[in-house]
């Protein structure tokens, strides 16, 4: 790719996905779902502007490895301890049912090889908690009992959620199953997990001690830049996505963040929070590049409409529904209240976006099945927001 068709490929994915995702925000829907309209609207599927290269490919890993910072930084170790047992059933089911139920119709219904199925089941495991907690907000619940339990059990669901993107990766690349090797990789994310945030944390401190010399403006920005892609080459080191390198680094800025070793590595917390806070523009800019990326990718002229695929197509969409909305039937309370947990479960959002490109490029998941699997996303994380928008009660209601 020639650098003025970068640069005019990058003006119009930034364009069109700040217009649509600012329509969607203002009628009530995630911003994501109108970066994904832009890349359809730009991609082979509507006006053929733009096409899937190696060179946008890169740059919506930068993005996606940017996202995962920032939920790495909000993740609190202590709110999943301190949440107690419900939290860790209804993210346990949350993963379990929507696994086996999509897992098994895609293997039975869609005819996807095992290790396919797995993967397509794994995809809509995820949960993008950040259009559920916004809804809460909205609502005025986030501090309620249920908006807390729907935290803790986000923040499960996203260290879960990568841990098995990072093995469904490395199973992908050697081409195997064996337990030998399960156990070896579990261990190396496990060591990774708990080496990288301490190890962040201290190069923080370090960071902070030349920041009091540095003249140079935007220190914080390529100070916290530079950690990043230190951290993501060294999960792929370890035979990880480079993006557990990017939710890595984001813990070691965590406010919260809990080892046997916490009172020697306290938060500076003026210092990360000011780390943080430079990345967000970045974040800002190159995050929506990644899911305008994935709409480029999709080729709707591959989606089958006859009436059976039409129905196959739906049945995937109530399986992913119910399967995150068992989640909430542990919950004690009213039936309202399980449904409120289980509903801000269903989105799907950026978390399950990456699990889908990564294995749309690792060849696990046919290009007619990506079609599907990212409608699949895209119609749940529409709808689940919406079914917890009116379950919520109102502002000042009981």
């Amino acid at each position: 790719m020639s650098i003025d068709s970068l640069l005019i490929a990058l003006f119009l994915i930034l364009l069109f996905s700040r217009v649509l995702g600012e329509c969607c925000n203002r009628i009530g829907w995630p911003p994501v779902v109108g970066e994904i309209g832009a890349g359809l609207l730009l991609g082979p599927s509507v006006l053929g502007w733009l096409e899937p290269t190696q060179v946008l490919a890169n740059i919506a890993e930068l993005g996606v490895i940017l996202l995962l910072f920032s939920i790495g930084a909000e993740t609190s170790i202590k709110r999943l301890y301190s949440a107690g047992r419900q939290v860790a059933a209804v993210a346990i089911i949350g993963i379990v049912m929507p696994l086996l139920l999509t897992g098994l119709a895609a293997f039975y219904w869609l005819e996807l090889s095992l290790f396919a199925a797995i993967f397509y089941g794994c995809t809509l495991t995820a949960t993008s908690i950040g259009i559920s907690l916004r809804v809460l907000s909205d609502s005025g619940q986030q501090q309620s009992s249920a908006g807390h339990l729907i935290l803790g059990a986000a923040v499960f669901d996203d260290i879960a959620g990568v841990i098995l993107l990072s093995l469904l990766f490395n199973f992908a690349s050697e081409g195997q199953l064996a337990p030998l090797a399960i156990i070896k990789l579990c261990g190396l994310l496990l060591l990774f997990l708990l080496l990288a945030p301490p190890l962040g944390r201290m190069l923080v401190y370090l960071l902070r001690v030349f920041s009091y010399q540095s003249q140079t403006p935007g220190y914080e920005a390529v100070v916290m830049l530079t950690l990043i892609c230190l951290f993501a080459w060294l999960a792929h080191l370890f035979g990880a996505p480079a993006l557990l390198g990017g939710f890595a680094a984001g813990l070691a800025l965590s406010r919260q963040f809990i080892w046997p070793w916490q009172k020697y590595l306290q938060n500076p917390f003026p210092f990360t929070h000011k780390l943080e806070k430079s990345m967000q523009p970045l974040t800002d800019v190159f995050a929506p590049v990644f899911f305008v990326y994935v709409g480029i990718s999709l080729d709707l002229s591959q989606l089958n409409l006859s009436p059976y695929s039409l129905l196959l197509l739906l049945a995937m969409i109530l399986l992913a529904f119910i399967g995150k909305l068992a989640a909430g039937l542990v919950v004690s309370g009213t039936w309202r209240q399980k449904l409120i947990v289980g509903s801000a479960m269903v989105p799907r959002g950026e978390v399950g976006l990456v699990f889908a490109e990564v294995g749309r490029q690792l060849d696990i998941i046919p290009a007619k099945v990506f079609t599907e699997l990212v409608l699949v996303i895209a119609i749940t994380t529409l709808l689940g927001p919406l079914l917890l928008r009116r379950l919520l009660p109102k502002e000042g209601e009981a």
